[in-house]
């Protein structure tokens, strides 16, 4: 049980640890859907990530195609169909046009 603890309280703070860390990158007031079309079109795909995946996990519809986007072609991370189909998805869900028109596309 202490040994348990012990690991417990070791992951407890490597996620808080990971937790400040990303905020100190983009803090949330300094997210915008603006700044993350900038830095995508600059080349920052990093910075366009974060900014995305802070507004799409609250719900911005054009975030969520954009973050879509990024997990189809592998942009600042791997290629992952899946996560891209869930992000298109939430995106169409709210009526977004693109969103809705790329997932039919896709096999």
């Amino acid at each position: 049980m202490r040994i348990f603890l012990l690991n417990f309280s070791a992951i407890l703070g490597g996620v808080a640890f990971s937790l400040a860390q990303a905020q100190t990158v983009v803090p949330p007031a300094a997210v915008s859907f603006e700044a993350g079309l900038q830095a995508a079109q600059s080349g920052d795909a990093l910075q366009a990530l974060r900014h995305f995946q802070v507004l799409a996990a609250q719900g911005h519809d054009a975030a969520q195609y954009n973050l879509g986007l990024m997990y189809l072609n592998g942009l600042g991370v791997p290629v992952n169909a899946a996560q891209a189909r869930y992000w298109l998805g939430q995106s169409a869900a709210q009526g977004y046009v693109k969103a809705k028109g790329l997932l039919e596309k896709l096999p």
